[in-house]
């Protein structure tokens, strides 16, 4: 498993990569919150994966600034079980009471689209969050 911590760049508004998990179910988190943000999920979280996705995803969230894009690519994530659920309405929440450019879901599995979708009506992030 790899996983590089989310740290303040040299510049004081980048922070490095964060990965975490494998092959088998992981996460990865790009960019930097003043432009644009990527958090990328794929597989299904074990539970290591699940407890660095509400933290390190959910740090990274809450960094964003009013003129950034989120992008949650989720396309090759399979559908979770409570606790990964739960992950993913940690960093929902997180967006919730932000105010930010434009916020983007990509997910190509229909039982995951609806899990996502229905995190995102829980939050209040409808029309903030469009999926793609």
């Amino acid at each position: 498993m790899f996983h590089a911590g989310y740290r303040r760049g040299m510049s004081g508004t980048d922070f490095s990569p964060v990965e975490v998990g494998g092959e088998g179910g992981g996460f990865r988190v790009t960019g930097t919150p003043h432009a644009a943000l990527r958090v990328e999920a794929w597989g299904y979280w074990p539970p290591d994966v699940v407890t660095a996705f509400a933290r390190d995803a959910s740090a990274a969230a809450q960094r964003l600034t009013s003129s950034a894009m989120f992008t949650l690519d989720a396309t090759n994530l399979k559908p979770q079980g409570a606790e990964g659920q739960e992950a993913l309405r940690a960093v929902l929440r997180s967006l919730a009471p932000l105010t930010f450019g434009k916020g983007v879901v990509l997910a190509s599995n229909v039982l995951t689209s609806m899990q996502i979708a229905r995190l995102v009506r829980e939050c209040k992030l409808d029309g903030r969050l469009v999926f793609e």
